[in-house]
């Protein structure tokens, strides 16, 4: 994680040494020296006309430049943030999937998954155990997947904007509720309508993909569908009882979460800054301005893998010779 995180912040650090950069020239072009001691005279004094002419030609740009060092430090601390957030939705997915939460979500099994057809995927062969492996994709409609999204959500409160924006969904009430409530017990301040506009605008501005994967040295995933002359049977090898077809994970399939998140941007440097897309993730429809409800955004990417922390079922037909 700790590599990934910096490897993430390397433009950033190129930026910003360029920003000072441009800062170091502009106050060598206004002849600036640190002499703290000459302020109370610069004050009073009404002479110089025409570098305080040249200070105020270059002082808009100078704030550009400062306030540009402000965003990128908070891109970065944006960054360290998305990062976290892709290991605690992995940590989540790891721990969740594997768990019962109902009788159709159970052990090991989620509401559904695809194939993903953008992987370098490699069928298994049925001749045997074989190299590579097939990646799936979990479907954005169950139980444990919303459980998995929520813990990307609350790792992205703290740099969530916490003032109100219009047409932004209510976050859910008993997620509201354990959020705040865990603040109060840390802080003493309830802090209601802040954590709310955090939390709606985390959950409204998250893209949360799961992929696992399946090596063709394990059983397949799906049923297969042998002919035998005539006639066609299904479920050997192996038996049919090996996995749910379309709903059971592999009991120790690393699981990789990739997290997008747009950061809310301040208005100035915003403009200069903003993005609406990052390829190679499902998108959200946005406006040809590319601003989002008068805000400025810049997506943030991270993902994460960990192993699937489930248990290997006892079927019947491992023991078998």
């Amino acid at each position: 994680m700790g590599r990934s995180v910096l490897l993430a912040c390397v433009p950033w650090l190129a930026i910003l040494a360029a920003s000072f950069a441009v800062l170091y020239v502009l106050a060598l072009a206004n002849r600036a020296r640190p002499r703290p001691r000459r302020l109370r005279r610069l004050h009073a004094d009404q002479r110089g006309g025409v570098q305080s002419l040249s200070f105020v030609l270059t002082l808009p740009l100078f704030i550009m430049v400062l306030l540009l060092i402000v965003q990128v430090s908070q891109l970065m601390i944006g960054q360290m943030v998305v990062e976290y957030a892709a290991f605690a939705a992995a940590r989540a997915a790891a721990v969740w999937i594997p768990a019962r939460i109902d009788d159709y979500e159970s052990w090991n099994r989620v509401f559904e998954y695809d194939v993903d057809d953008e992987a370098d995927n490699q069928p298994p062969s049925p001749l045997g155990p074989t190299d590579g492996g097939m990646t799936y994709k979990l479907l954005p409609a169950s139980g444990k997947y919303d459980k998995i999204r929520m813990a990307a959500a609350l790792a992205c409160v703290p740099i969530s904007p916490s003032r109100p924006l219009p047409g932004i969904p209510a976050p859910p009430t008993n997620m509201l509720y354990a959020l705040t409530n865990a603040y109060k017990s840390m802080t003493g301040d309830p802090m209601d309508s802040r954590l709310r506009n955090k939390l709606a605008y985390a959950l409204d501005n998250l893209v949360v993909d799961v992929r696992f994967y399946h090596s063709n040295q394990e059983l397949e995933l799906t049923v297969p569908i042998v002919t035998i002359g005539n006639n066609t049977v299904v479920g050997i090898p192996p038996d049919k009882t090996e996995f749910q077809e379309g709903h059971e994970v592999g009991w120790q399939d690393p699981i990789t979460v990739t997290v997008r998140y747009d950061l809310a941007l301040l208005p100035g440097p915003g403009r200069l800054l903003f993005r609406s897309s990052v390829p190679g993730i499902v998108e959200r429809s946005r406006a040809e301005t590319n601003v989002y409800r008068d805000v400025y955004t810049y997506p943030l990417t991270a993902s994460a893998t960990l192993g699937n922390e489930g248990e290997k079922p006892a079927y019947a037909h491992y023991n078998l010779p």
